[in-house]
């Protein structure tokens, strides 16, 4: 029973991670918003950490064991897999972090940047040293055991830390976004996010105790992306609509323009709010600062008598039709 149990869940955690990227890279196709594209290498990566750091880990421990092999070498190979995936988990982190930071309409500094890569490569570096160390060394079974309960304690740190790096950064600065449909979003996505980490927190220490449960872990590991993907989607599709401006509009397009007393500038800010970009994405590709970019958007609002960027496009469709 459970060997079946094993062998469904497996394929079912392949899917499912499939399913999550297909659902992201739809969104980003759809929208063409930035952080959605960081969202997609944060879909793709920490899948591929899921196939060879957990999955690949997982059947090679398991025919190990079932060949009745010596526990140095089961905790060899796990560890061999283990640092297959790390750099993409170690990637995914990251574009987690800035996935946060975009929401929000802010951009990591190179400096934290440079630190995160400094910090986790150097771990990294450090753990395939100690492996190597190990297994040049006459170290009997019960040291191989110590290190690898080290190591599950020193992953479940680092992603505690990442989160809280992460995460907080939706908490406290959503307040300062002004749109009111989405700082709730952001802070329901953020909590979707803690509790889908936290559980699979959990899981991973049941994990360590059979193969079956290391298998839920996996499909949860994988699955928990679902939920804050779906209700992204959900927000996108009422709150969000980010139509091109097309040439063939042209007449339609100058008639808005003239009638609203659009300047030029006033014209660029508007394209790109129309092309799905933050206000920190229009302040880099215009090359102005951010606070002119909110006063731009704010005599825009002005001079169209409208509340939101939603409003604003469906203005300008509204132009199209006439």
């Amino acid at each position: 029973m459970n060997d079946i149990l094993f062998f469904t869940l497996i394929p079912l955690s392949l899917g499912v991670g499939l399913y999550a990227i297909l659902i992201t890279y739809r969104l980003q196709k759809k929208y063409k918003l930035n952080y959605l594209s960081t969202y997609l290498y944060f879909q793709i990566f920490i899948n591929v950490f899921g196939i060879y750091g957990i999955l690949g880990q997982l059947i090679a421990k398991r025919i190990l064991q079932q060949q009745v092999s010596a526990l140095r070498i089961i905790e060899t190979t796990g560890h061999f897999f283990a640092i297959l995936g790390i750099p993409f988990l170690i990637l995914a982190w990251y574009m987690f972090i800035r996935l946060c930071s975009e929401l929000i309409e802010k951009k990591l500094s190179q400096t934290i940047t440079l630190s995160y890569f400094f910090a986790l490569v150097f771990i990294f570096l450090g753990y395939g040293s100690v492996v190597i160390l190990f297994n040049l060394s006459d170290f009997g079974d019960e040291p191989y055991a110590v290190l690898s309960s080290a190591i599950s304690y020193l992953y479940i740190v680092l992603e505690i830390l990442v989160l809280t790096m992460a995460l907080s950064q939706l908490f406290i600065h959503a307040n300062k976004i002004k749109d009111g449909n989405k700082r709730k979003a952001i802070r329901i996505f953020a909590s979707l996010n803690l509790i889908v980490f936290c559980a699979g927190i959990i899981l991973y220490f049941f994990a360590l105790q059979s193969h079956t449960l290391a298998a839920i872990h996996l499909l949860v590991f994988i699955s928990g992306n679902i939920p804050p993907v779906l209700y992204w989607r959900a927000y996108l599709k009422k709150h969000f609509i980010a139509p091109a401006i097309q040439e063939t509009d042209t007449l339609t397009w100058n008639q808005f323009l003239e009638e609203f007393k659009i300047s030029k500038r006033e014209e660029e800010v508007i394209r790109q709010l129309c092309e799905g970009k933050t206000n920190r994405e229009i302040s880099d590709a215009l090359f102005i600062s951010l606070q002119t970019v909110k006063d731009h958007v704010y005599r825009i609002y002005q001079k169209t008598d409208v509340k939101n960027r939603v409003q604003l496009i469906n203005l300008i469709q509204g132009y199209k039709i006439k």
